[in-house]
């Protein structure tokens, strides 16, 4: 037998076997080839334990990053930037890429990998599968990174503690990546009874490479004071459109790609699926407008088209229509099972800022059938914050220098708030019930609060205006006059406040629905119908008020009588549109029969008297007549203060259209003392920005030019036109009048230097 192997053997044997001095040249290069790779090996771990380079990536195969293509990661430029600088100099410090779920975190993460491989970087990617595993991704990226098996043994083997070996070699190592994507239980990190911020399990920021975390947890106290958190935002539109167009470039124009990237709210996970969907091979919908318009029918079968209800969290992370449930079940088993609740209410708000005011215990209470207390509401929300499902906005739409927590409102991603609304009513219909009478009583009682809560009331107010609406929408629950009572109420705040522009949407809400419910002929049809022309008014829209409120008058004549107090005010309001449009006789006409007619009816101390008394006076002094206007307005401000009080919002007025009489007489420096007087009444009551302050301060600058002071009126009309542009609009005829009224003193000023 051994012969016969040994024949088979060298009838196989190359030619060159039977030459001696191939043969040995051939084991002389072997032999150096092993010394040199023994050589390197030993060199390698001596280089580890002094603080030289890290060894490839490639040694650790299974902590290799996700494949992304760099020129698709689209609207990231500046968070890539502040990654790679973090990359190139951390300084102590460790990045954290947080958001809700969805947002593109393992992308940018990603991302930076590839940036950091092309650099030159060890690039080491453990996925996050919990406490047990984490341990033995730490050894292989610390091994791939150079660290000697003989430093890992003897840490294991309870010579050293295993977390402080592996960072003591990061810390002596350069140019590495390390990244711990979906580390969203940010508990189960570190030490029993430790947090990530005491650095002293897993999570350090002591290496001289970079450690990136991804997380949906976005409290900074999680992280520590070393962290670098940078929380991503959903993409702008034209991002969007760019994620939507690489992913199914067939799928129509530009434009088309960016209105539906805003439709589905800029999130990336949306826009994947989207473009999954539209390049799918049975795919019903196969472009972009075709998809938004389904969207509007089948939001729920569309986002939830890959896996509607996964099983598997990792699954759920890559799933629109279920990636938040995954954070609403960490929640519940870090204790907070009314997260999801919580959710689940505010979802049913419309698409704006939610006031914290009526997010009560009582509002949960009634959404869940149990007793709710406050400590364990605010933990729910605190934990929806925390995971990124709720926001509180830096500043309250419209309304300056208000910030987190005193602009008492939070915001919910578009599509958060649509899919979670869906997932009630599909998922949940015997709770959705109490839900919607949960949200109906909250909205009606702030109402009621804010009716009595004066200016205190009025930034809640501009918050609960986009909401108010919704009460229309449940007959069942609220009937329909007691719905636009509270839209009535709240309008009447807002237009305190001197939010116009939210009072008129909220007047033509109404009279939408009035119109519709009974006629166009109704008398609650024409008091909604005077309550919108009013708010045109005030928003500077003049010849459209005045149509409305002429027609109006037309019709309460005929239907009501012309003496009814409603044709009284329509009459009023007529006349009043006149006088802003100029025409001031046929104005005064109409004032003077409706002082008359409202004394004899309603009494010389109405309120709505001492409003027509006022009128009329502000006619006299535009015809000219200003010692007759100057007599009504001094008997009127004695009225007012004494019946309505001091701080009265006409009895401001009053004295405002005094100095300005005062000022038409010729004496600019008493109409100054008396503008200065209501300007610093109307600041402190009001507020600097609230629309008649800003009248008082205009009317100070006027008479600080007519006594020559110009430079001071004109210091004084830059703020006032800054304030009407800002709260009124830059078209407003206000802002015009004040601007044209600048521009007048800077001439003045300008001649008056050149003069010297």
């Amino acid at each position: 037998m051994l012969g016969t192997v040994a024949e088979r053997a060298g009838a196989v044997a190359p030619a060159w076997a039977d030459r001696p001095w191939v043969v040995w040249t051939v084991f002389g290069v072997l032999g150096v080839l092993s010394a040199g790779l023994a050589s390197a090996s030993r060199w390698m771990d001596g280089a580890a334990e002094n603080g030289g380079g890290p060894a490839s990536s490639a040694r650790t195969g299974s902590l290799h990053p996700p494949h992304v293509v760099l020129q698709r990661v689209r609207g990231r430029d500046r968070e890539i930037s502040r990654l790679r600088a973090l990359l190139k100099k951390p300084d102590g410090r460790f990045a954290v890429l947080c958001a809700a779920g969805g947002m593109g975190k393992t992308t940018l993460a990603a991302a930076l990998a590839e940036y950091a491989r092309r650099d030159g970087y060890a690039v080491f990617w453990i996925r996050w599968r919990g406490p047990e595993s984490l341990s033995d991704d730490f050894i292989q990226a610390a091994v791939g990174c150079g660290m000697p098996r003989s430093a890992i043994g003897a840490a294991q083997s309870g010579n050293d503690n295993l977390p402080d070996a592996v960072w003591r070699h990061f810390s002596r190592t350069k140019k590495w990546l390390l990244v711990v994507d979906n580390a969203d239980e940010a508990e189960q990190i570190s030490p029993e009874g430790e947090g990530v911020a005491d650095y002293r399990g897993w999570i350090r920021p002591y290496g001289r490479g970079l450690l990136l975390v991804t997380s949906r947890d976005t409290a900074p106290a999680t992280w520590g004071h070393a962290a670098d958190l940078i929380r991503l935002q959903p993409l702008p539109a034209a991002a969007g459109g760019k994620v939507l167009l690489d992913s199914a470039p067939d799928g129509g124009t530009l434009v088309e790609a960016e209105t539906l990237s805003s439709r589905l709210g800029g999130l990336p996970l949306a826009l994947q699926a989207a473009g999954r969907y539209v390049t799918g091979s049975t795919s019903r919908h196969r472009d972009f407008a075709a998809y938004q318009t389904a969207l509007e029918e089948e939001l729920t079968a569309l986002v939830g088209a890959d896996n509607p209800r996964p099983t598997d969290p990792n699954v759920a992370r890559s799933t629109v229509r279920r990636t938040w449930e995954v954070s609403l079940d960490q929640l519940d088993r870090e204790g907070v099972p009314l997260a999801r609740p919580l959710l689940r209410q505010l979802s049913l708000f419309a698409e704006a800022p939610v006031p914290l005011a009526f997010i009560t215990p009582e509002l949960l209470t009634t959404a869940v059938g149990r007793p709710v207390g406050q400590a364990a509401l605010d933990q729910a929300l605190t934990g929806l914050e925390r995971y990124g499902l709720l926001g509180v906005p830096a500043e309250e739409p419209g309304v300056p220098g208000t910030g987190p927590r005193a602009g008492s409102s939070v915001t919910l991603h578009p599509l958060v708030r649509e899919i979670t609304a869906l997932s009630l009513t599909t998922d949940e219909t015997d709770r959705l019930h109490s839900y919607e009478q949960a949200m109906i009583d909250a909205l009606r009682s702030e109402v009621t609060n804010l009716r009595a809560a004066g200016v205190a009331g009025w930034t809640t107010a501009r918050l609960l205006a986009p909401h108010l609406s919704l009460l229309l929408d449940h007959p069942a629950l609220v009937p329909s006059e007691d719905a636009c009572a509270a839209l009535n109420t709240l309008a009447d705040v807002l237009g305190d406040a001197g939010s116009y522009a939210l009072q008129l949407s909220l007047r033509q809400t109404v009279l939408a629905h009035r119109v519709e419910l009974l006629g166009d002929q109704h008398p609650d049809t024409f008091t909604a119908r005077n309550h919108f022309a009013n708010s045109l008014h005030s928003l500077g829209r003049y010849e459209q008020s005045e149509g409305i409120h002429r027609q109006n008058l037309a019709d309460r004549i005929r239907v009501l009588g012309p003496e009814h107090p409603d044709s009284l005010t329509s009459r009023n309001n007529v006349g009043y549109v006149l006088q802003l449009r100029g025409q001031y006789a046929e104005a005064a006409s109409l004032h003077s029969m409706v002082l008359a007619d409202r004394t004899r009816l309603l009494g010389a101390d109405h309120l709505l008297t001492l409003t027509s008394r006022d009128n009329l006076a502000k006619s006299f002094d535009q015809l000219g007549d200003h010692t007759a206007a100057a007599t009504l307005h001094t008997q009127n401000i004695a009225e007012c203060t004494r019946v309505l009080g001091p701080d009265h919002p006409l009895t401001f007025t009053s004295r405002d259209n005094l100095a300005a009489t005062v000022n038409h007489q010729g004496d600019p420096g008493r109409a100054a003392e008396l503008h200065r007087t209501v300007f610093a009444d109307r600041s402190r009551a009001l507020g600097p920005d609230h629309p008649h302050t800003l009248t008082s301060g205009n009317n100070l600058a006027d008479a600080l030019h007519q006594m020559g002071e110009h430079a001071q009126a004109a210091e004084l009309l830059e703020q006032t036109l800054s304030g009407r542009v800002r709260i009124l609009g830059a078209d407003h005829p206000d802002s015009l009048a004040t601007r044209s009224q600048l521009a007048v003193c800077r001439s003045e000023t300008g001649r008056r230097q050149r003069r010297r």
